[in-house]
């Protein structure tokens, strides 16, 4: 029987070297069952610490190829379907270490001049209409050098959108358009920052949409500008809106009004765009979603057609989707591998480190999202047939005598696996109960491929 096509990397002939290559698969093992990115604690053996540091120290084991093994895996789940290319950038801060990583070692300043650490921006891809994570379409680490001069001193304005870091947007709609060209159609799908007007160069006609966040009061045809359009429409759609609590801002959850307007207009081309490619006007549909009376305020830009509110209603749905990669970035740092906490001594390793982590969350997230209501991934797409003997043998073991602690999701589905998961992680399995979350999935995966490794082992024993 073939092996399922999932979301884990394919190592294999990567770094030109199989001893890399089944380190970096011991690895990223290590790290999913250690729940954490320092390799003195997912480490059993100092051998096995030595190997580990010299590992991603080891030139051949490169940002590159770990990328390419991670992003390829995502072209062969896109045939076929309308993906979600959910872009966004995130930054590490390593000034707590600033004693003991090594200079110019893959380290600079970020956003602020006083912060020690490197960027992160990646693309991950979503089934747009089953809300599936299936991986990575680019992901891309860099840092910013210590005397990198200013933007007054580099004439930022002036540059070529090529020599921006804002070309990053552009970069990663291109790489996925490429990888993802099985796919029936793609949305990028991005938060202000990309609200750039070259960004529309990568638009192909029922094939390739843009759904942004709209940063600019724009230029529209008519002398107009989108706010002065938008505040001249009366509200065309209202629903109600669950908003969830938030104790770091002291806000409880509530149910609010929401007011849905949208239309269809004319950008025009701004004078800092220097594309002499792109047509001067673009037509586009802007979609607005306010809270009556305060607070929530999304306007949106697509080249989705959008003329009725179930059409607007999808638009800001899929924006939406954006908390994934989110919660990708929380499973990164705080709430997950505390990639911030690393030890090791070089830039370059912790990136390494990073993107393997980025697999791990993947896995995670991929297990949240399986609770959702109707939301039945395959569960080929997360684990391999080995992985599933072993989940079903392990099943067998859980469930209790009554109805309110059996597993009621379909078998071998990914919801059925994530019960079994989140058990082994201390989730009590009460149907009553709240669904579980990223720290327990984190633990009962670990714990799941600790039982595995002896599970194979008894295996290729008998």
């Amino acid at each position: 029987m073939d092996e399922p096509i999932n979301s884990n990397p394919d190592f294999k002939g990567a770094f030109g070297d199989k001893r890399i290559e089944r380190r970096a698969t011991d690895a990223l093992r290590k790290l999913t069952t250690g729940r954490n990115s320092s390799l003195r604690q997912i480490t059993e053996t100092d051998a096995e610490q030595k190997s580990f540091y010299r590992l991603f120290n080891n030139e051949s084991f490169s940002e590159s190829a770990i990328e390419k093994s991670i992003v390829d895996r995502c072209r062969r789940l896109s045939s076929g379907r309308h993906l979600l290319c959910i872009q966004d950038t995130t930054e590490f801060n390593f000034s707590s270490k600033r004693g003991r990583i090594k200079p110019k070692s893959g380290l600079g300043t970020t956003s602020r001049d006083d912060i020690l650490g490197f960027m992160l921006h990646s693309s991950l891809v979503v089934d747009a209409e089953h809300s599936h994570a299936l991986g990575y379409s680019y992901i891309k680490t860099w840092e910013r050098p210590a005397d990198t001069p200013g933007k007054h001193d580099r004439d930022y304005q002036h540059l070529p959108i090529q020599e921006k870091e804002s070309y990053k947007w552009i970069a990663a709609a291109n790489q996925s358009k490429a990888l993802l060209e099985q796919a029936n159609a793609i949305t990028i799908v991005a938060d202000r920052e990309s609200d750039i007007y070259d960004l529309f160069d990568v638009v192909e006609k029922d094939k390739v949409h843009l759904l942004i966040r709209s940063n600019h009061d724009r230029l529209i045809s008519g002398k107009l500008k989108l706010s002065g359009c938008l505040n001249a429409l009366p509200v065309m759609y209202s629903y109600d809106l669950a908003v969830a609590g938030d104790i770091r801002k002291a806000s409880s959850k509530r149910i609010v009004r929401m007011g849905l307007k949208w239309a269809k207009v004319e950008l025009l081309k701004p004078v800092s765009c220097r594309n002499e490619q792109l047509a001067n006007v673009q037509e586009i549909y802007v979609v607005e979603a306010a809270e009556q009376n305060k607070g929530i305020y999304w306007r949106i830009l697509t080249t989705h057609e959008v003329t009725t509110a179930e059409q607007a209603l999808q638009i800001i749905c899929w924006y939406k989707e954006r908390w994934h990669i989110e919660q990708i970035h929380r499973l990164l740092k705080t709430d997950g591998f505390r990639i911030e906490k690393s030890q090791l001594e070089q830039g370059w390793a912790i990136r390494k480190l990073t993107l393997l982590a980025m697999m791990a969350s993947l896995r995670i997230l991929q297990m949240m999202l399986a609770y959702q209501d109707d939301n039945e991934q395959s569960i080929d797409e997360v684990f391999d047939h080995q992985e599933q003997k072993c989940l079903q043998m392990i099943a067998k073991k859980l469930e209790g005598a009554t109805e309110k602690l059996k597993n009621t999701a379909k078998v071998n589905t990914l919801k059925w696996a994530t019960w079994i998961i989140a058990r082994i992680g201390g989730w009590k399995g009460y149907t009553s109960q709240r669904k579980p979350g990223p720290i327990v999935l984190q633990k009962g995966l670990a714990k799941f491929y600790n039982v595995y490794e002896g599970w194979l082992l008894y295996q290729d024993y008998n």
